[in-house]
């Protein structure tokens, strides 16, 4: 009897136990699946901090580009591990650790016979073979916020608790006053009008986003050197107006299109101006875009004398 007890007391186990691995078998995938969904939000909340960082300003708050190529592209939004994301993911990562050659001692763009413009700028490596601040583990996060599917990782840019962006300088000098640089070969009468203008922070808001000289924030790119990018007077009235979208009460309802916000095209090598390029493939942002729309805001002769005092900087 008790042999026969023994018996069924090991068959149960041994049912049970069996229950026990094959749930286990059928849920470890899963279990596993959750872990690399885990892993790897962690590693795009890490990306995002870095990007808030070191990245923003060149290459926008959502991405949008700027100086640098815009990311928010849906040809970036692509599983890494698939075999045509391994592809994008080792372009981004190789971009991010070694950088790309432009030109390299400032911003610059250039018109293409169509009217679009042609980005000649530079990239930093930013691996540290190439003297940057990044190890492997920060390049894999950065490239792998950017390559995210769901598109959905640039609202955690400018989030204070998660990927704050750095703070603003306004220190203001002996005098009181924001110290700007003076534009050169520009009237002095407009030269301080644009000075006065954006140091009424309130109002022209331009400096809550941009650095000029030693002040302002890195939101947006640095328009210090604004002048040697290339760009024209009617370009920059154009953007300043029409970089957003209107609000409902807007009479005037143009936006920029896509295509003439920002250089449409990026040179294959940006070392050298005027190479072929293959103007049927242009890199363009698909939005949505940081950068306001001052239209209703500004008066015309507010935005000329901002266009005028920029392009001076030199």
């Amino acid at each position: 009897m008790r042999t026969e007890r023994k018996y069924y007391v090991l068959t149960f186990m041994t049912i049970v136990l069996t229950v026990f691995l094959l749930g286990t078998c059928v849920r470890e995938p899963f279990r596993m699946r959750a872990e690399e969904v885990r892993g790897r939000e962690a590693y795009v909340l890490k990306g995002a901090r870095i990007y808030a960082e070191q990245c923003v300003q060149c290459h926008g708050p959502r991405g949008e580009g700027s100086v640098g190529m815009p990311l928010n592209r849906a040809e970036l939004k692509v599983d890494y591990t698939t075999a045509g994301g391994k592809a994008i993911y080792d372009k981004i990562y190789m971009a991010v650790d070694q950088g790309r050659p432009g030109s390299v001692d400032h911003p610059l763009w250039a018109k293409a016979p169509d009217g679009k413009w042609i980005s000649y700028t530079a990239m930093a490596g930013w691996g540290r073979a190439a003297g940057g601040p990044l190890d492997e583990e920060a390049l894999k996060a950065v490239t792998l916020f950017v390559m995210k599917p769901q598109g959905d990782q640039w609202s955690l840019i400018g989030d204070i608790d998660l990927a704050p962006i750095p703070g603003a300088d306004y220190t203001v000098d002996e005098s009181g006053k924001l110290p700007l640089p003076d534009a050169q070969g520009v009237d002095p009468a407009i030269n301080e009008r644009a000075k006065e203008l954006l140091r009424h922070r309130t109002h022209t808001q331009c400096l809550n986003c941009h650095l000029v000289g030693a002040r302002g924030a890195k939101v947006g790119p640095d328009l210090t050197l604004f002048g040697r990018w290339g760009v024209d007077q009617a370009f920059v009235e154009r953007f300043i107006k029409y970089a957003n979208q209107p609000l409902p009460n807007e009479a005037d309802r143009y936006v920029l299109p896509h295509a003439e916000r920002m250089p449409a095209y990026w040179s294959a090598n940006r070392a050298v101006i005027g190479p072929a390029l293959n103007l049927e493939k242009p890199v363009v942002s698909e939005g949505p875009y940081y950068m306001l729309r001052f239209r209703e805001k500004f008066t015309q002769e507010e935005v000329s004398a901002l266009a005028t005092y920029l392009l001076g900087l030199k």
